[in-house]
């Protein structure tokens, strides 16, 4: 073989193997911004929930405010109705009683509400990091 042989041959080598590692770049990048929109997408509906779950809270607790406004203007004018300070000491207990058990059934329902909506904003990013989990225990990404 002679020399512009030799050259010849090293040239289409080099060109194959040119052509080769570009092709696997191109693919892992494919790869790699496949995987980027997906991370994008599970951010975007997970902002998607948590903004609904916060309408949702904030629906509940301007609801409960004036349910216990509206309560609270019946009350006192049931307080004034009463004819003796014993009525209005078992009046004022009553209320009391009914108030805190109202606050308590109230905050339970919102500390469920965040809790649920933590789990549900939290669901979409989970699974993009279970992907990588995945794609490293799979190999995918080797260096």
């Amino acid at each position: 073989m002679n020399t512009t042989q030799n050259f010849d041959a090293y040239a289409a080598d080099a060109q194959k193997a040119f052509s080769e590692q570009t092709a696997q770049l191109s693919a892992r990048m494919e790869d790699m911004t496949d995987f980027a929109k997906g991370n994008m997408d599970a951010f975007i509906v997970s902002a998607t929930k948590a903004t609904e779950s916060m309408k949702e809270i904030a629906t509940e607790v301007l609801t409960f405010t004036k349910q216990t406004m509206d309560a609270n203007i019946a009350a006192m004018k049931d307080l004034s109705s009463a004819k003796d300070a014993s009525e209005f000491v078992e009046k004022q207990t009553a209320l009391a009683k009914t108030s805190m058990e109202s606050f308590a059934k109230q905050a339970q329902r919102l500390n469920e509400m965040t809790m649920a909506a933590a789990k549900e904003c939290a669901e979409p990013v989970n699974a993009r990091f279970a992907a990588v989990g995945e794609m490293v225990k799979g190999g995918a990404y080797k260096a």
